[in-house]
């Protein structure tokens, strides 16, 4: 008799499919640790989104909690076409009064006008920069015999010694080189010897022989910059004066003698408010997160990712507690909680921002509402680092979902190959049973020829 070739020929039963259909009862425990990866994973991602958040929330606390990132003072000059100031962390607020007597320069020397054409013997040039010798600038390349007022400049430049040179062709067809210092400041000034020869006897190229007649050149000296603070006079190398903790002057031009420019260093509160919504939107952040995937619907059945997980409602009562929370710090301050300062939390659960209420609060004691602040601050800093910390409740929970996972995952590959072998084994049940019921069906033919040719 032929061989069965696949399952059902012999017997004209549909033994396939029933092969298929249990092995899918088979593979049930096999989906059953799908749906927990896929659920963990889930988890998994969520918890990455919440650490994020957490991250940020950390950011924004610090903001407040340090002084010298929030730096929320502000300078405003009361005339800046004269004097500019920016405040940071350390300045104390106040109005001072600022008179600019003299402005920092830079040195600035012009030579005597050369006519064109004009060149120059090889030789040295040997600059005294800031009360140093400069390594001397040679013009003795071989098989030269001269420079012009061009290549002379050009050495200067690129010897880089603290002084800038530049050529200006004048109205007349003559060539002039101005030199100037790179800094500012009475110490910063230069000096030249040259051993340079100008040709048609002209004036050798020599500090000794700058231009220091001719009216209307824009000369300089080297000199600093002088202001007086509430008459007290400061000194700078350059425009910018440092000479007050947490403020930095710049004078653009000098005043009329006698007269002060007001300048006055207070609280920055658009700052402040900035900050403070900072830490409301991050807070918001991470309450709607869990909120919305925490939730359960009872018409459906259905619960979030997030529903009854432990580590979740950890973070959200942990972060609740901080808010709720007075500071120890705080036991005397005139501020004592963040909805005196017009922070406060909805039946919802999340934050809202009294901007008015802040603003008062910082007009009224700017010293105590930022006292108040700082330590909320640093509270909410603590507890989200805690959170995120190795030993904290949102690592350890990925963690043991990641450990979760991979269990899952080993037992599915073991079922897998399990799985082989019991296909295998229903394979053989039902070929046999095939071939069994295909030789019934022969014998159970044969019969019946015989039978019919004996009733004949």
């Amino acid at each position: 008799m032929a061989s069965v070739s696949s399952l059902g020929v012999g017997s004209g039963l549909d033994l396939e499919s029933m092969v298929t259909k249990l092995m899918s009862a088979e593979r049930a425990p096999i989906d059953a640790l799908t749906t927990k990866i896929t659920s963990a994973q889930t988890k998994i991602s969520l918890f990455g989104t919440l650490s994020t958040k957490l991250s940020a929330l950390q950011t924004a606390a610090d903001t407040l909690q340090f002084p010298s990132r929030l730096a929320a003072t502000k300078a405003t000059s009361g005339d800046t076409s004269i004097v500019t100031a920016t405040s940071a962390f350390g300045a104390t607020a106040g109005t001072y009064g600022i008179e600019v007597t003299q402005l920092a320069s830079a040195q600035k020397s012009f030579t005597q006008e050369y006519t064109a054409g004009t060149t120059f013997t090889p030789g040295s040039l040997s600059f005294t920069v800031a009360g140093t010798p400069a390594a001397s600038i040679d013009l003795n390349e071989v098989g030269k015999t001269s420079y012009t007022l061009d290549e002379v400049r050009d050495k200067i430049n690129a010897a880089k010694i603290g002084v800038t040179a530049t050529v200006v062709n004048t109205s007349s067809g003559g060539q002039r080189m101005i030199l100037t210092s790179d800094n500012s400041g009475a110490t910063n000034g230069f000096s030249l010897t040259s051993g340079l020869t100008a040709s048609g006897g002209q004036a050798n190229l020599d500090g000794a022989n700058f231009d220091t007649t001719t009216p209307g050149l824009a000369r300089a000296s080297a000199q600093n910059g002088l202001i007086k603070i509430d008459g007290v006079e400061v000194s700078s190398a350059t425009n910018v004066f440092t000479n007050i903790a947490g403020l930095s002057i710049t004078a653009s031009k000098v005043s009329t003698p006698g007269v002060a420019t007001s300048l006055k260093v207070e609280t920055d509160n658009d700052k402040v408010v900035s900050a403070v919504k900072a830490l409301v939107d991050a807070y918001n952040g991470i309450a709607s997160t869990i909120k919305s995937n925490s939730a359960y619907n009872s018409a459906t059945k259905t619960a979030q990712p997030l529903n009854g997980d432990f580590a979740a409602r950890t973070i959200s009562s942990g972060l609740s507690g901080t808010l709720t929370t007075v500071p120890a710090e705080l036991a005397s301050a005139t501020y004592k909680t963040l909805s005196e300062l017009g922070v406060s939390i909805t039946q919802t659960g999340q934050l809202t921002l009294d901007e008015t209420k802040l603003r008062q609060a910082l007009s009224k004691s700017p010293s105590d509402t930022l006292t108040t602040l700082q330590a909320y601050g640093k509270a909410f800093s603590d507890s989200a680092g805690g959170i995120l910390s190795s030993e904290g409740v949102l690592t350890k929970r990925v963690s043991s979902l990641n450990d979760a996972v991979k269990i899952y995952k080993d037992n599915q590959a073991s079922l897998e190959v399990r799985m082989v072998a019991i296909e295998k084994r229903f394979r053989a049940q039902f070929t046999a049973m095939d071939k069994l019921v295909a030789q019934f069906k022969s014998t159970s033919s044969q019969l019946t020829q015989i039978f019919n040719k004996s009733s004949s």
